[in-house]
């Protein structure tokens, strides 16, 4: 017999996929990529924008979409942008899920509460990503953070504390401007294109 939370609960992810979903990815996608590639060509050394469509996804339909968006962003990234993209998949799909659940618990109501979801997701970031830059790239990823990180060693650092203190000091930036961002551009699509579940996620009267 079927446990019915289970089953709710897998209702409500297969709600989530509906055909405007499905329009909504590949934006989402070419927003992320589009972001990442001129902060990357440009080298600046305090941002990466890569996840800012996976948030405005989560903001607008959900976190299963939202990370399903991810995996999809560091695939292309890592041909168009940088091929380290690909190492730091599993952050994006997190970034997704993170951002989804707290968009649904009201946290994209007020600005305060959306710095508040970037230091999130800049703690997820610093947890999973410091170590995959480290073992993976042994603290070089050909991104503008890479200057940070050349810095901190420059102080004396070893490699694991140079990169940790570079997350300490990018990430809170990346991710609160990410969060902002994504929260703007939200709220700036006309209502009749935004999906149901949006709605809910940013009115501000609730």
């Amino acid at each position: 017999m079927a446990d019915p939370t289970e089953s709710g609960y897998l209702d409500r992810v297969r709600r989530e996929f509906t055909t405007q979903t499905w329009v909504l990815i590949p934006m989402g996608v070419a927003l992320s990529v589009v972001a990442a590639y001129v902060v990357n060509v440009v080298k600046v050394p305090f941002l990466y924008l890569d996840a800012l469509g996976v948030v405005l996804i989560a903001i607008l339909v959900g976190p299963w979409t939202a990370a399903l968006t991810g995996v999809f962003v560091n695939l292309v990234e890592g041909f168009i942008v940088n091929p380290t993209f690909w190492a730091y998949t599993p952050l994006q799909v997190a970034f997704g899920l993170a951002a989804g659940y707290m968009a649904r618990r009201g946290w994209f109501r007020r600005y305060w509460k959306v710095v508040v979801v970037g230091l999130v997701l800049a703690i997820i970031s610093i947890v999973m990503g410091a170590p995959i830059t480290v073992l993976a790239f042994g603290g070089v990823t050909g991104t503008g953070s890479d200057a940070v990180t050349a810095f901190f060693r420059a102080t004396g650092s070893n490699i694991w504390s140079a990169v940790v203190g570079q997350t300490l000091v990018v990430e809170p930036i990346d991710k609160v401007v990410t969060a902002l961002l994504a929260a703007l551009i939200a709220e700036r699509i006309p209502a009749r294109y935004r999906p149901e579940t949006a709605a809910k996620v940013l009115d501000r009267d609730r």
